[in-house]
């Protein structure tokens, strides 16, 4: 995808529904600048700052099941707790922005972001004559930290020789010469972040994907152990709304519905591009990452800088990397062709030569026959040559769900499933069980011979 195909976000509203029937608005803006995640650079307060009333009273006032006192306690129980860069749990270490993470989560289970540079972006500004328990402060050397503001003018955070540490802002002369502000969560920000918002979304594809919070991430995984963000959208929209997607973030994009800026609704998947990428062998403009939209601004994925899925606030480090969203409510299948869910159901099986089961892994005709056999759908002939010789020929413009799409392979042919869309499920020697494009696969495209239905 050439550089001048990425779109990027103009300043507009979108009204999206949440949870419990309320509206909320998706504010994305091009007055953004580019952001590294790592170490970025904040400017200290002003005094202006430093007395600006905050409007919201953060956790202190929230529908959530715990107490400032459980809040408080969650904290002080780490307090000791090692130093690890990249740390975010009491087995390994913290750093500061793991620190905050796991005391949000553990006490209120609200999913702040894992890095310090995305903490500060969320909330409102908090002058210093009014911080609160609860409250997420901020301090500028060489990289941005965090802290948990506590009472009287004591923080914790973690340091690199007192792992977890009380501190006073006051009496520390490194950090009251380094802090730049904080930030407290307004309320909108603290449903945003809690799972248990969405768990009677109207959306399904949005229940379904809270469910994935928190699994591992792995570039190029493709089990429920650990995966990256183009197997999460495929395996949410294939277990709750019976759409078979392809499995690259790329081919993805190729496919379903584009909507517009002023369309985007919970349940529609963002693309960005030159992002969030686990390595640089992707060209300019390309489609890297994914996620699923949930509304007020955030959406949930699995993040490679997070580790694991997540909900995430879409600031400026993703505004300026937006390249479409996609809908694919129109490409689901309601239970009417079981052998394309059962085909489905065996994606990223490993490929093995003369396969013909799960458990050993398949070739093309050993998984076509497989399928049809267990979906009941009828009993095949044993070649691929039998099967395109036995079956009544389809037009490429009539293919349905279900049908057998073959390709010319070097030695014999190749049979596949065609699964709607212009997607058919095939055995591949480099991918296993996939989902590809009749029209976009690189391989594949100028090798489609035909049709046969059965």
């Amino acid at each position: 995808m050439a550089e001048n195909q990425k779109r990027s976000l103009g300043l507009f509203w979108i009204i999206a529904l949440l949870a419990g029937g309320g509206a909320a608005f998706l504010l994305f803006s091009d007055s953004f600048t580019e952001q590294e995640e790592q170490n970025n650079s904040r400017s200290p307060e002003s005094a202006e700052e430093e007395s600006m009333e905050p409007h919201s009273q953060g956790i202190l006032k929230t529908n959530l099941d715990f107490t400032i006192e459980d809040f408080a306690a969650e904290a002080r129980n780490l307090e000791g707790a090692p130093f690890s860069s990249g740390g975010n749990h009491p087995d390994e270490g913290f750093n500061t922005s793991g620190f905050v993470q796991y005391v949000y989560e553990e006490a209120t289970g609200i999913r702040m972001p894992r890095i310090s540079a995305h903490q500060y972006d969320l909330g409102e500004d908090v002058g210093r004559e009014y911080l609160q328990m609860g409250d997420v402060v901020f301090f500028q050397a060489e990289t941005l930290m965090s802290g948990i503001y506590m009472e009287d003018d004591e923080f914790m955070t973690a340091t690199e020789s007192d792992g977890v540490i009380t501190l006073n802002l006051e009496e520390d002369a490194f950090w009251n010469d380094n802090y730049i502000g904080a930030k407290r969560l307004e309320e909108n920000e603290i449903e945003s972040l809690h799972p248990g918002t969405y768990s009677d979304h109207e959306n399904p594809v949005v229940r379904e994907a809270m469910n994935y919070l928190g699994t591992p991430y792995e570039f190029g995984g493709d089990t429920l152990e650990a995966f990256d963000c183009s197997y999460f959208i495929q395996e949410v929209f294939r277990e709750h709304k019976d759409v078979y997607l392809p499995r690259v973030t790329l081919n993805q994009f190729e496919v379903g519905e584009d909507i517009e800026e002023d369309d985007i609704r919970p349940g529609d998947v963002l693309y960005f591009s030159d992002i969030d990428a686990a390595d640089d062998m992707r060209e300019d403009g390309e489609v890297t990452h994914a996620g699923i939209y949930v509304g007020n601004n955030f959406m949930i994925h699995a993040s490679r800088t997070e580790e694991m899925t997540q909900i995430s606030f879409l600031n400026d480090y993703w505004s300026e990397n937006f390249t479409g969203a996609k809908r694919f409510d129109d490409m689901t299948l309601d239970g009417a062709a079981p052998a394309v869910e059962e085909a489905a159901s065996h994606l990223n099986i490993p490929y093995a030569s003369g396969g013909n089961h799960p458990e050993e892994g398949f070739n093309p005709i050993g998984f076509v026959s497989y399928v049809y056999e267990k979906a009941g759908t009828g009993t095949l002939p044993s070649t691929a040559e039998q099967l395109w010789e036995s079956g009544n020929a389809v037009e490429k413009e009539n293919l349905q769900p279900e049908d057998i799409v073959f390709f010319d392979g070097e030695t014999n042919l190749l049979p596949g499933i065609y699964a709607g869309h212009d997607l058919f499920i095939i055995a591949t020697p480099s991918s296993g069980i996939t989902i590809r494009h009749l029209e976009y696969s690189d391989y594949f495209s100028d090798l489609y011979i035909g049709a046969r239905r059965f």
